[in-house]
């Protein structure tokens, strides 16, 4: 068993993936009745979320502009602050939902994690996430499976790229299945605190029994995945044969052969020339719009040792290739005549957060040509136009500067 009927909702800006974890979290318990009283001037919930997060905070009278422009592309949403309860009081104040939150060194026990889900009851989890940068992400656990002899969390991630001109039209996140064992070393390597929220009741019913949060021992690994590309995609495709994962039949998968490299930055980090951090991503074609994609981490090669490639998971895709088989490239001002070429990729992929802007990365020499995967006519960003450095510069600058700022700030 897990939990069924989970809602998949999609985060309004890149910095409140908590905000839309919450929302899935109280409509999965309340149901969307319970939801219809809400005056059309509080919608979206992440907004009434947000407000309450402001109260609690005492800052919600400074505040009260991002709240009006709420619906327009912009920067300086907060992030949450580790070791304060914002889910517990949050999810009790604005939707009477009973619920327990802690932090700990690292993400609870597959064993825990799987009495909960099958007990149907979800978790939310705080944790470094493969992808995302500057902080914590926060997605929901649904399911708990081995498949494989691999451990997978199947999460709902509210994180998806922006393609809506009205960033308020609520849409879907991404779900992916994610290499629990993976995730656990992600989260140990360094100091860091995970939250954990569970145990979500509405307060009418609060007095009912609960399941315990046992203490997040660590556990071996069943198996080391790691090797080359291919073991890897031989293993995906395993995944697929009881058609639980994405409720994709076998017959209908196609795997390509390429290998596209991923690079996820910050903006400050990308203005300022610093290394990303990368993942390798393979396609998995699931029909004629649909794709998912198989995310991998590289240790490269020494001179004693071949590179040596480890699964991370299998998630929705955010880059559909289906459309941008011919883009406009233009270095130095003058169009080329250079086509995209997806089975042996003449290009990589740029994930810049926050904002959520995604490219195409083309080079000449030591010219890039970044081709917009997003669409956000307002700042200036069109799908599958051609943009140089500079002009992202100019755009970042004047779209994000609270952000950009932020970031140097922190450092």
């Amino acid at each position: 068993m897990s939990v069924s009927n989970f809602p998949n909702i999609r985060q309004v800006h890149s910095t409140i993936c908590w905000a839309a974890c919450i929302e899935m979290v109280a409509r999965f318990l309340h149901g969307q009745g319970d939801f219809d009283n809400i005056p059309r001037s509080e919608m979206p919930l992440q907004r009434r979320i947000l407000k309450e997060y402001y109260t609690i905070e005492g800052t919600l009278n400074a505040n009260l502009t991002m709240l009006t422009t709420f619906c327009a592309i912009g920067d300086g949403y907060p992030s949450l602050r580790p070791e304060k309860k914002y889910y517990q009081e949050i999810l009790k104040k604005v939707f009477g939902i009973h619920a327990k939150q802690r932090f700990q060194a690292n993400i609870p026990s597959f064993t825990s994690l799987r009495r909960y889900t099958e007990a149907g009851k979800p978790v939310i989890l705080g944790m470094k996430y493969p992808g995302i940068q500057n902080g914590n992400h926060a997605v929901v656990v649904t399911n708990c499976q081995v498949s494989e002899g691999v451990k997978l969390l199947r999460v709902v991630d509210p994180f998806a790229n922006q393609q809506r001109t009205d960033i308020c039209t609520t849409g879907p996140g991404k779900i992916a299945y994610l290499d629990y064992n993976n995730l656990q070393n992600r989260n140990g390597q360094e100091p860091s605190l995970v939250s954990v929220t569970t145990n979500f009741l509405k307060m009418a019913v609060a007095l009912q029994t609960v399941l315990p949060m046992e203490d997040a021992s660590l556990e071996p690994s069943d198996m080391q995945h790691a090797g080359g590309i291919e073991d890897i995609r031989n293993m995906v495709m395993g995944f697929f044969l009881d058609e639980s994962i994405f409720r994709v039949r076998l017959e209908d998968l196609k795997v390509r052969e390429a290998v596209i490299t991923s690079h996820y930055q910050t903006l400050s980090a990308f203005l300022n020339g610093e290394p990303a951090e990368e993942l390798k991503l393979l396609k998995v074609l699931a029909g004629k719009k649909e794709s998912l994609e198989i995310m991998i981490s590289e240790k490269p090669a020494t001179d004693k040792a071949r590179a040596v490639y480890e699964f991370v998971g299998i998630r929705e895709s955010y880059f559909t290739d289906e459309n941008v088989a011919s883009v406009k490239l233009k270095f130095g001002g003058h169009g080329t005549g250079k086509q995209v070429n997806h089975f042996e990729p003449n290009y990589t992929l740029l994930h810049l957060q926050p904002g959520d802007l995604t490219f195409m990365v083309f080079k000449q020499g030591e010219e890039r040509c970044y081709v917009s995967l997003s669409d956000l006519p307002t700042i200036g960003i069109h799908y599958k136009e051609p943009y140089s450095f500079e002009e992202l510069r100019t755009i970042i600058l004047k779209v994000f500067p609270k952000y950009v700022e932020y970031e140097t700030f922190t450092k």
